[in-house]
């Protein structure tokens, strides 16, 4: 798995199949930050409201992959 980020946008990489399961999973939070995400098989894009959160918003992920 792997993440990396460009101006309010969050891309994650995940296994084959799971990202759609992850995507919602993400959503569910209901994070103020997260205007939404869209999912592929293995891709999820995740769109932040400004770039000036986006660093915290990654970490605030890993965090919770690495429970």
């Amino acid at each position: 798995m792997s993440i990396d980020s460009a101006t309010n946008m969050i891309v994650i990489k995940t296994i084959t199949g799971s990202a759609q399961a992850a995507a919602e999973a993400i959503d569910s939070l209901k994070w103020q930050e997260i205007l939404g995400t869209i999912a592929g098989g293995n891709t999820i894009l995740v769109i932040v409201r400004s770039e000036d959160i986006v660093d915290s918003v990654v970490g605030r992920i890993q965090a919770l992959i690495k429970r």
